[in-house]
């Protein structure tokens, strides 16, 4: 009897027990090659938003579950994606082996893009592509790797709008916006597991702009554990790439480390004078101290050295027969040299704190530092005339708009003979003459500067070496109805020494510092000084030689601070998430040096900009029946304009640009996402508005034989169009994917300009840039993109793709749409040739790629994959260009007679490329 009593009473607790436990699911994630088990694998459930991660072991638990059906997702680096419907009832449901695939289609991006562009001016960061990364959605995952050959910006978004984070820090550049990826390229292995969301959608490390965010998560733990190599050979960037890499993965006393190394050389198949000697090495350390607390630190840095690539107009590219020659470089001893070289090396450094107050509750703090130096070099000259050998007056178009008669086209017909059989080494640098010329030179007053060798050529380096610290700090709650609340705070403190050092006096033995347009405008010797100081010491200009700097010489502040929040509910079906950010923004000139022409307003701090900004979002989603979802998502923004923007001639003194006003930012779009098995697709609308942009361009003005800032206030751009993509499994491994991205991106009013010259303070005139329902440039507004992909059961993967780009347009110069010139004698025709934007050919490529791996005793991997694109080797694809900065101008008897646009400068598609990578696992 007290027997039967007491199994009864047990009986009667474990069904108490079991009725009171809440649903839940739980499992051991393990990889499909071995079984081995698989840590900090990510595994999201919706509805709900409840994120858990895998431990060591591979398990997993999500608990406290209402009864019904759930969704899990299951991601991590390196593996396929999985989607598991689940139904909870009151009982934690046990899932056992969870098995991922490993993704055999590893497509790698590097910096080695940014190759192509090289003018240093704010339009070639605009046009670097906003997105290099690519995400689980179906658009976007396309857009990243199809679109890259053409530079796709989504959406047209430059890539300022797109913030990138590491290890939960966000790394845009302070004094441009624009995205950093050179701080890491070549660290795939370290940087590959990424975070990502698209366009309007908010993330867990801050609300983020219009083109999505990414954060790199580059901590020891999250990297897969054991040993990578790889070798990669191509003919697009760089000949040869090698790769190690270790991670140690989560030990058990609570340590984990992790280890990267990488090279990039040699030169590509395309165009001359390019060339790539680029390194990278990446190590963190990690300690988990128990269930709460973690710490892990990180540095990594990429020195590279490159030799650049420099558009030129299609006349040279004509006389050459070929759409990539490079002006940049010569012959010197026998041997190719660049003038144009990128070296630099930006070392960061991390510290990453992790608190796990509760279940539900986490603390992340961060911070970060970033240095080193950042030099672009190039050629410049004194007292000779323009070396460069496309310089428009060494071309056969330049004689026949200047002298226009019989005699000046056969001179001109003889010029372009000697282009097309490369006469003299017509076509590149003579640095044998530069040389020659700086060892015969002598300074005009040796009583002063001695009997050395007086340069007139030299190679000059200019600097933007950036000092620049970051705090972060991150906390989330998960609330018992499975709401949660994210928010943060961040400080940003940044100092940028923008200065030019002398880097090769090519055989000479000194540098006079003096401004030439200075000293060519004024009879005063005291206006001709760019460091006043030295002067008013010695009596004379500074002689400048190896490593000294001159010409230019000051500081760029940067203070940003903001804080932010976001809650994210679900009803039912019903989900949303609305956050707000506040900030405030302050930036400062500080000049080092006293300038001639601007003695009181040089050196020393200029006014302190401040700026308000803020961001409001709004996104919402409601699921229709199964795998249907429509998204609703909404921002209002106010930005700090750049520093670049803000100083009207930094090189020269504190003014600020004429007009200057915070950046407004209106965007909505709406989407509707269909996920049936493996069937998925996604259809959205876009619309964005962005007002009061402001924009400073640096030229040399022909017609006013002076340097010259032309400052443009308040532009406005709209941005709509509609995304498409699909993928839809065919028979087996067979897949057919596609994507469609069109958008019509315009100006929608015509900005003020105020043009400044760099040697007076007064502005030389102002007006109106007639851009009105002009094309924002540099990116495709219409791509489309219809793929096959095979995934076979023995390891093996093969793609095949076509693609086509429509409404590409030029990048414009403003002057072009402006009053000042036109002439009472033009006819409309000739105005509407001035001011008409050229629109490229429309393009179409086909691009393969193949790629398998095998297993070896279930431990170790073997596997290769190619890529080959432009199949057809089209090599007259415009991916490109701008209009040059200046205007032709006619004289007769001192009058301006006609004004002539300067012809476009373009780059090109390359012709056939392939991308090998060789590697080994284990």
């Amino acid at each position: 009897m007290k027997i039967k009593s007491l199994l009864i009473l047990v009986l009667s607790c474990l069904s108490l027990a079991a009725f009171a436990q809440e649903g839940g699911v739980r499992g051991t994630v393990v990889s499909r090659n071995g079984r081995a088990p698989l840590d900090q694998v990510k595994v999201s459930i919706v509805p709900g938003g409840v994120v858990a991660t895998s431990d060591a072991q591979g398990n997993f638990v999500i608990e406290n579950l209402d009864k019904g059906e759930y969704t899990l997702l299951f991601e991590a680096p390196e593996f396929e994606p999985l989607r598991l419907t689940v139904r909870v009832d009151q009982l934690v449901r046990d899932l056992n082996k969870v098995i991922l695939a490993p993704d055999m289609a590893q497509q790698v991006l590097d910096d080695s893009i940014f190759a192509e562009f090289d003018t240093e001016t704010a339009d070639d960061a605009q046009s670097l592509p906003s997105s290099l990364s690519a995400s689980k959605d179906v658009f976007n995952n396309i857009a990243s790797y199809k679109f890259s050959e053409m530079r796709f910006n989504v959406r047209g978004y430059d890539s300022q709008y797109s913030d990138v984070y590491l290890n939960g820090i966000r790394f845009n550049d302070a004094m441009t916006g624009y995205t950093p990826w050179s701080l890491w390229s070549g660290l795939n292995d370290a940087t590959r597991n990424q975070e990502i969301t698209s366009g309007i959608t908010a993330s867990d490390y801050g609300l983020g702009g219009i083109g999505g965010t990414t954060n790199i998560n580059a901590r020891a733990s999250q990297m897969r554990k054991g040993l990578r190599v790889s070798l990669v050979n191509g003919n697009a960037m760089y000949r040869f790439r090698a790769m190690v890499s270790y991670a140690s993965g989560l030990q058990d006393n609570g340590w984990s480390y992790a280890f990267s190394l990488s090279t990039r050389q040699g030169g590509n198949s395309y165009v001359d004078g390019v060339y790539y000697n680029a390194f990278g090495y990446f190590a963190s350390v990690e300690k988990q101290f128990d269930l709460q607390h973690r710490l892990a630190l990180t540095v990594l840095g990429a020195p590279t050295e490159r030799g650049a690539q420099q558009a030129s107009t299609q006349e040279v590219y004509d006389l050459v027969g070929n759409n990539y020659y490079n002006p940049n470089w010569g012959y010197q001893a026998g041997k190719k040299r660049n003038a144009r070289v990128r070296n630099n090396h930006e070392p960061v450094v991390m510290l990453n704190y992790t608190y796990d107050i509760t279940e539900r509750s986490q603390l992340n703090l961060a911070t970060s530092i970033r240095f080193g130096k950042n030099g672009y070099s190039a050629l410049t000259w004194f007292a000779s005339p323009d070396p460069r050998p496309d310089y428009y007056r060494n071309l056969p178009s330049y004689l026949l708009w200047k002298f226009d008669s019989g005699e000046a086209q056969h001179q001109a017909a003889l010029l372009a003979e000697r282009w097309m059989r490369n006469e003299d080494n017509i076509r590149h640098f003579n640095w044998d003459n530069m040389y020659q010329t700086n060892y015969d030179n002598r300074a005009g007053d040796q009583e002063v500067y001695g009997t050395g060798r007086l340069s007139d050529f030299m190679i000059e380096e200019r600097h933007t070496d950036q000092l620049d610290w970051n705090l972060m700090g991150q906390f989330s709650h998960l609330f018992k109805d499975n709401s949660r609340i994210v928010g943060g705070a961040d400080l940003r403190v940044n100092k940028t020494h923008y200065y030019d050092q002398v880097k090769d006096l090519l055989g000479g033995d000194f540098w006079i510092d003096i401004d030439k347009f200075a000293e060519r405008d004024f009879s005063d010797p005291l206006m001709a000084q760019n460091n006043l100081d030295y002067y008013d010491t010695h009596g004379y200009a500074q002689a400048v030689t190896k490593g000294d700097t001159f010409s230019y010489n000051y500081n760029a502040h940067l203070v940003s601070a903001r804080a932010w929040a976001a809650y994210n509910i679900r009803f039912g079906n019903f989900g949303m998430n609305v956050g707000a950010e506040l900030g405030m923004t302050s930036q400062w000139r500080e000049g080092l040096w006293r300038k001639g022409l601007f003695p009181e307003n040089s050196k020393g701090d200029s006014e302190t900009l401040n700026y308000f900004t803020y961001k409001v979002k709004g996104n919402f989603d409601y699921q229709i029946a199964g795998g249907h979802t429509v998204e609703l998502n909404i921002v209002a923004m106010q930005n700090a304009p750049s520093f670049q923007s803000s100083f009207v001639s930094p090189r020269t003194r504190n003014s600020v640009t004429p007009g200057l006003k915070a950046e407004k930012v209106f965007g909505i779009d709406a989407s509707y996402n269909l996920r049936i098995g493996d069937i998925r697709a996604r259809l959205s609308g876009y619309y964005t508005k962005v007002f009061d942009q402001s924009k400073v361009i640096s030229f040399y003005d022909d017609g006013l034989s002076t340097y010259t800032n032309f400052a443009l206030s308040g532009m406005d751009k709209q941005y709509f169009g509609l995304e498409f993509a699909t993928s839809i499994p065919i028979y087996g491994g067979l897949y057919f994917n596609g994507a469609v991205s069109w958008g019509q991106y315009t100006y929608t009013n015509d900005p003020h300009y105020e043009q400044i010259a760099d040697n007076e303070a007064l502005p030389l005139g102002s007006g109106t840039v007639y851009w009105k329902d002009m094309r924002v440039e540099s990116t495709p507004q219409t791509a489309i993109n219809v793929g096959l992909s095979y995934r076979g059961p023995h390891n093996i993967y093969a793609s095949l793709d076509f693609n086509y780009y429509n409404n590409m347009y030029l990048s414009m110069n403003p002057l072009y749409r402006t009053d000042d010139v036109l002439l009472p004698s033009m006819t409309p025709e000739q105005v509407e040739a001035m001011r008409h934007q050229e629109k490229f050919d429309s393009a179409y490529t086909l691009n393969a790629s193949i790629g398998k791996n095998w297993y070896v005793h279930r431990q170790y991997t073997i596997g290769f994959s190619l890529e080959v694109k432009n199949i057809l080797n089209n090599q007259d694809i415009r991916t490109g260009g701008y209009e040059q900065m200046r205007v032709y101008t006619k004289r007769e008897r001192g009058n301006i007679v006609d004004f002539q646009r300067f012809p476009a400068k373009y780059f090109y598609m390359f012709g056939t490329t392939y991308y090998l990578n060789v590697y080994f696992r284990f």
